[in-house]
């Protein structure tokens, strides 16, 4: 056998009962094969016993526990008996003895909690936005103020009765539905909350105070939209520089941007973890905007080649149909694809630095980079002044002072990645395994560690490996060079 075990592929040596619970999570996933008589790791043929009460057992047990059908062969490979079990993909949800089974990726799992609740209500066609909120909250017991100016705004119109019944916000009963309870100024809906956060430095333990200053929110999404862009303009710098015909603008992060990734978080996050909320975490190099739920799918966004092309997927329809009404989000599902051209096409974006996305089966984050950190003043200045089109040419030697400009002062040691900042930053005091390194970033997928910060970072000659003999060592660590102590020296005197 050649094909690999996968989402859909699986194989057994022998047949057990305890198997059924794959055959469960393939029925409630997209279906997929179970080989019975296959050596999992070499996919060698070793046969079974008792083929034909196998071939009698097999689809009873199937048919009693879990009422379903699945086609049960027996195949000669390699002159050896071996058992398929096709399962096809089920359209209501399937259980075994009481307990519902899921596939992905190659793995199979238990269902519980918000993912069986989710899982549920798809399998019945129904969305959580769109179903009545819990504790029956009549719309008439609440204001839709904030809604209402949004939409008029828009429009040019206003918002009547029986736009908020069109809209899926209540019901024909006057029930709201979750969408509107999460529109309303004084949402019932207790986890809908922004947690605002001003680090010291370049990560969450900086220093002896970590925190500037923190804040938490909760109420409608539209208020909540607007604290969390008031807290990110308190803490964002902004400058200007006049030329003789016009005037540079520099920012640390654009507002368009800031915004949609903060309607991304609170549109599209997972409403069913009721223990959670939306966090904005501003430091020194950049903002990371964190919302409950992963990539509605199987797949995580950075497993795609290209992230302008990932499929447009809404966990929760409704609520993404307001805000398109309210002229906050677009149709197309075209947000990532525009957060990075506009990156691409910023005037004052010297160190072409782009936003970077990341996403487990609880989480979804958006880095947006700070525009201006490691820069000084004289040098984005006299990058601009070199430019017609406010970015410093390919090449250019010397940027041409603006009048009373002072010269440019080189910097200490060229601006570095955001993310070999922090594996430099965490790699300060000692040597540190990929284990230590994840713990110290906060970041659980090891390969995305691997390839967006400890390659990157060795390329540049800034850390080495404490086994360069044996790179795959269990006990292999990560320490800085001499060239690393540099820079973490000019990284440190940044902050200071």
């Amino acid at each position: 056998m050649k094909r690999e075990e996968s989402q859909n592929v699986e194989y057994k040596e022998a047949w057990h009962d305890k198997y059924l619970e794959w055959v469960c999570g393939y029925a409630n996933a997209k279906g997929g094969t179970l080989y019975i008589g296959i050596e999992d790791g070499t996919k060698k043929p070793v046969g079974v016993k008792n083929p034909n009460k196998l071939m009698e057992d097999i689809p009873n047990s199937i048919r009693n526990t879990m009422g379903i059908v699945a086609d049960v062969s027996l195949l000669k490979k390699q002159g050896k008996n071996v058992i398929r079990i096709k399962v096809h993909a089920s359209s209501f949800p399937v259980s075994y003895q009481g307990r519902f089974h899921y596939r992905t990726g190659a793995v199979k799992m238990m269902l519980t909690g918000p993912a069986l609740t989710q899982f549920l209500m798809e399998k019945s066609g129904q969305q959580w936005d769109s179903v009545p909120c819990f504790g029956g909250h009549r719309a008439s017991d609440f204001t839709f103020i904030a809604l209402k100016n949004r939409y008029q705004a828009a429009s040019g119109e206003k918002l009547t009765k029986d736009d908020l019944l069109s809209f899926g916000l209540v019901t024909e009963t006057g029930i709201m539905t979750n969408t509107g309870a999460l529109m309303a100024d004084e949402s019932p809906i207790s986890h809908s909350r922004v947690f605002c956060t001003r680090w010291n430095g370049l990560d969450m333990t900086a220093g002896v105070m970590d925190a500037a200053d923190d804040r938490e929110y909760s109420g409608g999404l539209l208020q909540l939209l607007k604290y969390a862009e008031d807290f990110v303009r308190l803490h964002s710098r902004r400058a200007w520089h006049k030329r003789p015909t016009d005037r540079v603008n520099f920012r640390e992060y654009t507002e368009r941007s800031i915004q949609e990734m903060l309607i991304n978080g609170l549109v599209h996050r997972d409403y069913l973890e009721t223990g959670s909320e939306v966090h904005v975490d501003i430091f020194d190099d950049r903002i990371e905007i964190t919302s409950p739920g992963g990539m509605p799918g199987e797949r995580r966004v950075q497993e795609y080649a290209n992230i302008c092309r990932i499929p447009s997927r809404r966990r929760n329809k409704c609520l993404a149909d307001v805000f398109e009404r309210l002229d906050l989000m677009e149709r197309k599902g075209s947000g990532f694809k525009k957060l990075y051209e506009d990156y691409e096409k910023l005037s004052v974006n010297l160190g072409k630095r782009m936003p970077s996305l990341e996403s487990e089966s609880d989480y979804f984050r958006v880095t947006l980079p700070n525009l201006l950190y490691g820069f000084t003043d004289e040098q984005l200045v006299a990058a601009v002044d070199n430019s017609e089109y406010g970015v410093a040419k390919d090449g250019a030697k010397t940027a041409k002072p603006h009048r009373d400009t002072p010269p440019v002062t080189p910097p200490v040691t060229p601006p570095v990645d955001l993310k070999v900042a922090r594996l430099i930053l965490a790699l300060k005091d000692s040597p540190l395994g990929t284990s230590e390194i994840l713990k110290a970033l906060h970041i659980r997928d090891r390969n995305y560690l691997r390839e967006g910060y400890i390659r990157p970072t060795l390329r540049t000659g800034l850390i080495e490996q404490t086994k360069p003999e044996v790179k795959h060592s269990k006990f292999q660590k990560y320490r800085l060079t001499p060239k690393g102590r540099e820079c973490l020296a000019a990284l440190e005197s940044r902050q200071q």
